[in-house]
């Protein structure tokens, strides 16, 4: 039988592999809304 900071430390490691999936795609997609709302503060200083 595993002791349990082997249990917590493999629980905590599958929780992080599948959390890193979803930080990434919200990064780009943060940084895309971004992106697009400097896009129409340009156009409407102009």
């Amino acid at each position: 039988m595993a002791s349990n900071s082997k249990k917590t430390k493999a629980i905590r490691a599958r929780k992080a592999k599948s959390n890193k999936k979803n930080i990434k795609k919200n990064l780009a997609r943060v940084q895309q809304n971004a992106s697009i709302l400097r896009e129409l503060a340009s156009e409407s200083e102009s």
